[in-house]
């Protein structure tokens, strides 16, 4: 599968994938100033989750190629999209299992340490593990087998595990997150899987604190201590510092318990970004299109503005994966709106600007900046 094709980004140069709903485009930019942005192929299908693999010697572009009526497949590209190819085993369930691949959501690299690991998400909610780097797939038994998995209910966007984190300092530990299942945590590597949602709400549920149910919305561990997690939900935002035993409530004076994304500072990860919305119409709360910083891991809020659309008639919307950060020493911030705008920063906030316009909708954000 063939994509038009242009010079591959430079050493030091940053790179932004956007998966959209019609096809995968690259940004790049030597400076953060300047940005080129591209089509990266896949142009009729919906591309939920993209990101850039560069363990391994590699610079490989995993994507979620979601079609309407030819069929849901994980495609990778060794040149920036010039051509994609398929796994030679893909995810596929079992006949046995009555079970068909509706979507993919996220694919995730694994750890440093393993670098032809690669995670992937799907809905019906189940993991799927690579260990050659994307080219055969095997089910995840331990959580598709799960006991409690008859009584799992799909959230708006359906039964899907959206969120993956391997964590960097256990290598028998990740956390999962799955609408409206909660969050789930494994430490035998994938073998049992326990669910981790004490203390977070299900407000539209009888019992507002159940076991599971919950809907997490996205999930994030800090670099720098390996039990500290954020997440978004359905119902507020969520801190633990003990790897998901316990769940602290950070949502403070945020103007609505209800948002997609979050992302934090790689340099400084007491730095955390969201965004909430209305969460009946999913756009802005107020006249402003905000994001949200914290400095101090959830103490409290600040609004950030400075740039970013403001008036009567801004409605944008940011999904799950819509927002990401980039690894340099003044962080970058990049939000892609479900109308077509990326909006970034290249000052932890500060200040926004538009640096590409008129895109199908957005439905993720990944960023690298090239070894």
């Amino acid at each position: 599968m063939a994509s038009q094709g242009t010079r591959a980004p430079r050493s030091g140069e940053t790179v932004v994938l956007l998966g959209t709903k019609r096809g995968l485009f690259m940004l790049r930019s030597h400076d953060r100033v300047e940005w080129e942005c591209v089509p990266a192929g896949l142009e009729s299908t919906h591309v939920y989750n993209a990101t850039l693999d560069q363990r391994g010697g590699r610079q490989r572009i995993f994507a979620a190629d979601n079609g309407d009526f030819f069929g849901t497949f994980l495609r990778y590209s060794d040149d920036f999209g010039q051509t994609w190819q398929e796994p030679e085993r893909g995810i596929q369930f079992p006949e046995e299992s009555g079970l068909s691949l509706n979507n993919i959501w996220t694919i995730e690299p694994g750890r440093r340490s393993e670098p032809d690991v690669v995670y992937v998400g799907v809905d019906p909610a189940s993991l799927w593990v690579s260990e050659d780097a994307g080219v055969t797939w095997s089910l995840n038994a331990g959580l598709a087998q799960h006991p409690t998995r008859e009584q799992w209910n799909p959230g708006a966007g359906g039964l899907c595990l959206h969120t993956i984190v391997p964590d960097y300092a256990h290598p028998e530990r990740m956390w999962v997150g799955i609408s409206a299942v909660g969050c789930l945590r494994t430490d035998d590597n994938g073998q049992s899987w326990q669910f981790m949602n004490k203390n977070t709400r299900a407000g539209f549920m009888p019992d507002p604190y159940p076991e599971f149910g919950q809907c997490l919305h996205r999930m994030t561990q800090s670099p720098t201590q390996p039990n500290v997690l954020y997440q978004q939900n359905h119902c507020g935002v969520y801190k633990s510092e003990d790897g998901g035993e316990n769940w602290i409530d950070i949502q403070r004076d945020l103007p609505s318990e209800f948002g997609f994304p979050i992302a934090l500072d790689p340099g400084h990860p007491d730095t955390v970004f969201v965004i909430v919305e209305e969460p009946m119409g999913r756009f802005n709360v107020g006249e402003n299109f905000t994001v949200y910083r914290t400095q101090d891991g959830g103490e409290s809020w600040q609004p950030l503005t400075n740039g970013l659309p403001h008036g009567p008639g801004v409605r944008l919307g940011v999904l799950r994966h819509g927002m990401a950060t980039d690894s340099h020493e003044s962080c970058g911030v990049y939000v892609g709106a479900n109308t077509g705008q990326l909006f970034a920063s290249t000052d932890a906030g500060e200040n926004w600007r538009v640096i590409a316009d008129y895109l199908p909708p957005i439905y993720s954000v990944s960023v690298a900046v090239i070894e």
